[in-house]
């Protein structure tokens, strides 16, 4: 989707809340009273024959707590079953019969109150949360949708913060006291709380959308997203059929949202559980579990906090709408990172991980109370001094976890801490000379693990000797740590601690192994630099080497020939008009000359790179060479065998193996006595195979590598490649070479 697409849905995301809640706040007259004052909505309005304010906002003669026996001489229940069509408009003064409660009496109070707009500004100051929560809610959702536009779980979850915040037409700004007679009514909270059960019909639809459904399940999902509206109509047709006054089936009738909330919550378990099933890629996995995750978190910690305390002491730990927006709030959380594929690898197993670790604690403090409950039950103990008792044991056990972790620390080092020792070695930088890296991680595992002795081996390789690096002195026996990379030994660590701390023991051998991999690992990249350092060397060497030769054979070669052939033709220029004849001879001698010139160029330029690989390709170039070098006397007969999928290759991969194929059939004919030659090439996997063999003597027992075989095996390590060169079962020699075709 476009910029300008996703920035026009964005607006339109966050019109429909603002447009909404002005055009439902801006129907009608306000008397500065809201009869909610809940977070979330509730099934329980309170309503009777009487109603009771919860809050006011603005200028305005009522007070929280007062209960509203009569409007202009009329109860609410009687206004709402009869309102006689009266319209009230801004600057009416309407007279309130309360009942306001007093210093240790109740008072009935005539109370007149001048309607006028709805206080915008005065509700936000007293209630900050009705602009913070939905404009977070509505930030998270255009966040998730920015991210993945084009995702319909993304889509869907953008609709549902869009909708949701249309609850607060309902609480906290909800219905006043004025609405109920003649008014607004009571369609802003009805309204209001039908789109914000859409919304959470739409965060269900989101949940259902992170994987793709095959068609059976998608008509188990559309009936899952069905319950909550079914619920909703069985709650309202029983709540309804025990209604008294026209007053509570109003209220009954305005009460969307809750009945399909705690509808929603299980189907939300169900519709996470089944995406999760269905989901087959990694990524899918760990987005449904973070949505499962989230939505479990939330209904745990509304038990936890809510119902378990209420069960044991018969009160809640928060108030029911600080409850469901809690964990409401942490199943937003959950679905958000799902729907946005934010950081899904990262995020999951914290979430995992916390999860548990709250499960842990759950159980540990459900067990401490059922037991402090039977101890109550045995003997006339306190229950809130053992309560208090437990409270201190658990805030002091981390402070006692802490020093025992320091207490360890001094005495033993890192050894307790082995992730601690891998990640500072991990820091370390194998980029530097190859002693400075290694003395640099002994002196760190010297430092952390308290050691008087410590020293690496490096073997050595086919090109590169061997390197050491140690600190302090052996006194005793140091214990020994193989150094292994991908099954292959490419050193030793030796260790020894220092006489004032405890040597290692079988305890330690996964604190050894772990730094034993992890110096391994800090060996092979100091091996590789330092390879990779010598092998650019060699280049810079060859490269030079290769332009002293250019330069020489061009001064000492074809620059005299072409200052001879200049100063030959001056001569030639002068004798035209004297003597023709020997003007003609001596042109003739300089054409000659000129030819050899040439020549020289043409050897020349096959130095750098062999003509034949541009005319003709490596297979055809190869068997030119053959046929050439097969019409010579007293020459090995050699023939090239290739597929017709080789070519095209690249230039590097092309001049490399004609220069291997060609020394490889020199050193044959040289050295090997043989009779015939063969040049196997072939296609491997995005690699170029090379095989030549013969039918010599094979190789000496005690052969040491010659220019050839060095020459051979440079050329094809430069290009990432790999050589071998053995003996030829049934007698002969056999050089096998592999080229990457990918390079760089």
């Amino acid at each position: 989707m476009a910029r300008t697409s996703r920035l026009l849905v964005l607006a339109v995301a966050w019109a429909v809340p603002v447009c909404w809640t002005v055009l439902a706040l801006l129907a009608g007259p306000s008397d500065g009273t809201s009869l909610s004052s809940r977070l979330v909505p509730s099934a329980d309005s309170g309503w009777g024959d009487t109603v009771r304010v919860a809050t006011t906002y603005g200028e305005t003669p009522l007070r929280p707590g007062d209960e509203v026996q009569a409007v202009d001489g009329r109860s609410p229940a009687q206004w709402v079953a009869d309102a006689d069509g009266v319209r009230r408009q801004v600057g009416d003064i309407v007279r309130y019969e309360v009942r306001r409660t007093g210093a240790g009496l109740d008072l009935i109070q005539q109370v007149d109150v001048t309607l006028h707009r709805y206080p915008f500004a005065a509700a936000a100051r007293s209630a900050p949360h009705v602009v913070l929560l939905p404009v977070l809610l509505l930030a998270v959702g255009s966040l998730v949708f920015w991210t993945r536009p084009s995702a319909a779980a993304a889509r869907a979850f953008l609709v549902a913060t869009a909708l949701l915040p249309a609850a607060t037409t309902s609480t906290p700004l909800g219905l006043g006291v004025i609405d109920l007679a003649g008014a607004r009514g009571a369609w802003p909270q009805l309204v209001g709380e039908a789109v914000a059960a859409v919304g959470l019909v739409a965060l269900l639809l989101s949940v259902a959308l992170l994987t793709r459904a095959a068609a059976r399940d998608r008509w188990v999902t559309i009936a899952l997203l069905a319950v909550p509206v079914l619920a909703y109509a069985v709650w309202l047709g029983v709540r309804l059929g025990s209604a008294g006054s026209a007053l509570e089936r109003l209220s009954l009738w305005a009460t969307v949202f809750a009945p399909v909330l705690w509808a929603a919550v299980p189907v939300l378990l169900v519709v996470a559980t089944l995406a999760y099933l269905r989901a087959r890629d990694r990524t899918d996995v760990l987005a449904t579990r973070l949505a499962l995750l989230g939505v479990g978190a939330g209904v745990a910690a509304w038990l936890v906090l809510g119902p378990a305390p209420a069960l044991l002491t018969g009160a809640p730990l928060l108030r029911q709408d600080l409850l469901v927006l809690l964990g409401g709030a942490l199943a937003l959380a959950g679905i958000a990172a799902a729907a946005g594929h934010y950081h899904l690898a990262e995020i999951e197993p914290r979430v995992r991980r916390g999860l548990v670790q709250a499960l842990v604690l759950v159980v540990v403090a459900a067990a401490f109370v059922g037991m402090v409950r039977a101890v109550d039950a045995a003997a006339d103990i306190s229950v809130g001094s053992m309560l208090a008792g437990g409270l201190l044991a658990l805030l002091l056990l981390p402070a006692a976890v802490a020093v025992q972790r320091t207490v360890r620390r001094v005495v033993y080092g890192d050894r307790e801490f082995p992730h601690r020792v891998v990640s500072d070695l991990r820091r370390l930088d194998a980029l530097t000379a190859p002693e400075d890296a290694l003395r640099e991680a002994l002196e760190l595992l010297a430092r952390r693990l308290h050691l008087s002795f410590a020293a690496v081996d490096v073997l050595a390789t086919p090109t590169s000797g061997p390197v050491a690096a140690s600190i302090g002195a052996p006194l005793g026996t140091p214990a020994t740590v193989d150094l292994s990379v991908g099954g292959t030994t490419v050193g030793r660590l030796r260790l020894e601690v220092d006489a004032g701390h405890d040597p290692f023991g079988p305890g330690d051998r996964r604190l050894l192994e772990d730094v034993g991999t992890q110096v391994g690992a800090l060996v092979q990249a100091v091996t590789a630099n330092r390879e990779l350092q010598v092998s650019r060397q060699r280049l810079v060497a060859a490269r030079e080497e290769e332009r002293r030769r250019l330069r020489r054979d061009l001064h000492d070669g074809l620059g005299p020939s072409l200052a001879s052939l200049a100063m030959r033709l001056e001569a030639a220029t002068d004798l035209i008009e004297d003597d023709p004849e020997q003007a003609a001879d001596l042109v003739g001698r300089l054409s000659d000359q000129a030819r050899e010139g040439i020549g020289e160029v043409r050897r020349l330029v096959e130095g750098l790179r062999p003509p034949a690989l541009d005319q003709l390709g490596l297979v055809s170039a190869l068997r030119h060479r053959a046929a050439e070098h097969g019409a010579g006397v007293g020459t090995v007969p050699w023939t090239v065998e290739a597929a017709d999928d080789i070519e095209p290759l690249p230039a590097a991969v092309e001049v490399a193996a004609y220069r291997i194929v060609v020394e490889a059939v020199t050193n044959a004919q040289r050295h090997s006595g043989a009779d015939r030659c063969v040049v196997r090439l072939s296609r491997d996997a995005g690699d170029l195979r090379i095989e030549v063999s013969d039918t010599g003597s094979g190789l000496a027992a005690d052969r040491r590598p010659g220019v050839g075989l060095s020459s051979m095996r440079e050329r094809a390590e430069e290009l990432g490649g790999t050589f071998e060169a053995g003996d030829r079962p049934g007698g002969g020699t056999v050089v096998r070479v592999r080229l990457p075709l990918q390079q760089g």
